[in-house]
């Protein structure tokens, strides 16, 4: 394998100084360096920082440093977008609420109302009204009994008027302006 390639190189050298073209007889010299006259420009002005420069301090990279205990103890903890505040007012409330003394409950008053309102949907002139009661939503139109102790007797000066069955008696559930 070796002997084919050294003969392949012999082979591919001769018949490169067969066919180079011919210089007339001249022989190339040793390469001479050549040095050319550099015009000389004036240095440029060194500017000196100025007062806004140096109140730029705050681009300036620093060294990094590492986290100290307690930064690293909050690197993976749970964030919120929501404030706190809202949340603690609610503690504040249930804390308030639970401090505040058991009421007397009368026999003759009825339980407050289980419904939230959602929302109001008129169909050819009738209207339903969307409530919430505990996790389920209910639809309501005039004289329907729901969660088989209240019945809805209609819209009255723009509150929900309910009849607590058991004991007959009127409840109202303020909803503001229904139009």
């Amino acid at each position: 394998m070796k002997k084919a390639v050294l003969g392949g190189t012999a082979v591919a050298t001769l018949l490169a100084a067969l066919f180079a073209p011919e210089d007339e007889g001249s022989i190339v010299g040793p390469a001479t360096a050549t040095t050319r006259q550099v015009e000389r420009v004036a240095p440029l002005p060194l500017v000196v920082a100025t007062a806004a420069a140096q109140t730029n301090r705050a681009l300036a990279i620093e060294p990094r440093r590492g986290l100290d205990d307690e930064e690293a103890a909050t690197l993976f903890a749970k964030q919120s977008w929501q404030p706190e505040t809202p949340k603690k007012i609610m503690l504040d409330q249930q804390a308030a609420q639970a401090a505040l003394p058991a009421a007397r409950v009368d026999a003759n008053a009825p339980p407050p109302l289980p419904f939230q309102f959602l929302g109001r949907f008129v169909d050819e002139g009738k209207a339903a009204y969307f409530l919430q009661a505990g996790e389920r939503n209910v639809v309501a139109r005039p004289g329907d009994t729901l969660e088989e102790r209240y019945r809805f007797d209609g819209v009255v000066q723009g509150a929900l008027q309910f009849t607590y069955l058991p004991l007959n008696l009127k409840q109202t559930l303020a909803v503001g302006d229904l139009n």
